[in-house]
């Protein structure tokens, strides 16, 4: 058996070539740019804008709820001229954004009479806002809309829609209150140009959704409440937001469909006041007519009506009933549609056919008095019971029930006013002023003639008083005489308290020697204690 002994052959190891290198990071880019730009991008949306004001290409982005979820890449004008096309480009997963009937709209800054909106873009820009839909198909073009829409986070709420004949329009976005509490806010404002007048669409929020039940009004609330009455002048002010900027306010009056939930289906009117507001719900109200004869005397649509001193109702409506050409001729009396108040159906059955008795039977009167000298507006004053005694000149007016009128009563400033006038108009005031200037030219001679006198008798009666005062002095300080009673008992009162000190002198120098001789009566030494 031999050995061999064999060597082991090693071959040395390749080395990689710096010429791969580059090969190498070129594809690794070329795949990084290849997922960046097909794999990794979002879907592609085109939006059509009405103009591109505060839009660019590469800068303006895309959000949804706040959140970037695209960008705008390109900006064209479509071939009509009449629109511009926006090329966006979504981010990665958001298909679920873009669905049918998803709302795009552009927000940029706005500012109007009383209201802001928009003022996150002054430092980024305009951007281009989604609000999500609810259909199940998808969609890669869409039209911006014009306003935000009514809902654009889909909250939970409602939409009632008013309609205005207001002056100006209410700015969407502004806050519609309950009492005082924001439940929602205008979603969108336009002008109706066929009717001239305004449609507001408002959302209401839950849980106060509930609230838009019973006789419910709407009404535009300035935050400044400023009245003038017969109980003097009131002002009343909201915040200070609600003053710049204005609310829309609601609340249901009276007891009437007071469960029943309002229709969304209908538009219901926005009144320019709560006053408005409340004067047409009065009109549900038992209504009456009063006959004002030829003079309305200073009455309005709100003015009160008293029953010995509580409000029991409002004026509606006056003039009442005037003929389509709005003319009243002379010889025609003036009516005015009143409502009185009721607090429940059982109430109003019973109040109404215990007042309708009572007009049967001539115990029921009004007049008018005035309300308030500040404004000259007047009120109404029921008189009901049996030493009333007035007759209507009719019983009824085109169905409706008349309460007369107690004109022999009936004052308002304005008639006194004219009364005073009259009078003044009928005297010879040149005469009048002349007599007038020639008493007061006396009046004046005498007047200073007596304050002479009162002068002249003043000073005897001070120089009188003054010898008085001065004999009962000099009588008081002549018993301090060295003479007098009142000195010599003094004199022996000192004597006897020297001869009292003088007794006291051994006494008091005793005790100042021995403390003891107060208690032991003899002057004996102190005793020495000894032994037994």
């Amino acid at each position: 058996m031999s050995n061999t002994n064999e060597m082991a052959k090693v071959n040395p190891l390749r080395k990689i070539s710096f010429a791969w290198i580059i090969p190498l990071l070129a594809l690794i880019i070329t795949a990084i740019m290849l997922w960046d730009n097909t794999l990794n991008k979002g879907p592609e949306v085109e939006l059509i804008v009405p103009s591109a004001d505060g839009i660019e290409a590469g800068k303006t982005l895309v959000k949804f709820r706040s959140v970037n979820v695209g960008r705008v890449e390109t900006v064209e004008i479509e071939d009509d001229l009449k629109s511009v096309r926006l090329g966006i480009r979504m981010n990665p997963n958001t298909d679920d954004l873009l669905l049918e009937d998803s709302k795009f709209w552009i927000v940029k800054p706005r500012i109007d009479t009383n209201s802001i909106s928009g003022l996150d873009t002054l430092l980024g820009g305009s951007y281009i806002q989604i609000a999500l839909g609810s259909s199940d198909k998808r969609a890669d073009r869409f039209v911006a809309e014009e306003h935000q829409p009514v809902n654009p986070y889909n909250e939970d709420g409602v939409t009632v829609t008013l309609k205005s004949n207001g002056k100006e329009s209410i700015p969407e976005g502004t806050v519609v209150e309950y009492k005082g509490v924001e439940v929602g806010n205008v979603a969108t404002s336009k002008l109706d140009p066929n009717t001239d007048t305004f449609e507001y669409q408002l959302f209401i929020r839950k849980p106060y959704d509930v609230l838009l039940k019973g006789n419910v009004f709407f009404w535009n609330d300035a935050g400044i409440d400023l009245k003038i009455n017969g109980s003097g002048v009131s002002l009343s002010t909201k915040s200070v937001l609600s003053v710049l900027q204005g609310t829309i306010t609601f609340e249901g009056f009276g007891f009437r469909n007071a469960d029943k939930m309002l229709d969304l289906s209908k538009t219901y009117q926005l009144y320019e006041n709560r006053d408005a507001a409340e004067n047409e719900m009065l009109k549900s109200y038992p209504k009456f007519l009063v006959n004002l004869g030829h003079d309305a005397g200073a009455l309005e649509a709100g003015s009160d009506i008293y029953y010995r001193g509580v409000p029991a109702g409002k004026v509606i409506e006056v003039p009442w009933h005037i003929d389509d050409v709005d003319f009243i001729a002379p010889d025609d009396d003036i009516y005015a549609l009143v409502s009185l108040y009721t607090y429940s159906e059982s109430n109003e059955e019973v109040a109404t056919k215990f007042f309708k008795e009572k007009l049967d039977e001539n115990k029921v009167c009004i007049n008018t008095y005035s309300a308030s000298i500040l404004s000259g507006e007047n009120a109404l004053n029921l008189e009901i019971g049996d030493h009333v005694k007035c007759k209507a000149k009719e019983k009824e007016f085109d169905g409706i029930r008349v309460i007369p009128m107690q004109n022999d009563i009936s004052s308002t400033p304005q008639r006194l006013m004219g009364e005073i006038l009259t009078e003044l108009k009928g005297m010879k005031l040149d005469k009048t002023s002349t007599e007038l200037r020639k008493t007061m030219v006396e009046l004046q001679k005498t007047l200073h003639h007596m304050s002479n006198t009162l002068d002249s008798v003043n000073q005897q009666q001070l120089v009188k008083e003054l010898t008085q005062t001065v004999k009962q002095f000099e009588k008081t300080m002549a018993g301090f005489d060295a003479q007098g009673k009142i000195y010599k008992d003094m004199s022996q009162l000192v004597i006897q308290l020297n001869q009292a000190l003088k007794d006291l002198k051994p006494a008091v120098k005793d005790v100042g020697q021995k403390p003891n001789s107060i208690i032991f009566s003899d002057t004996t030494s102190d005793p020495v204690p000894g032994r037994r």
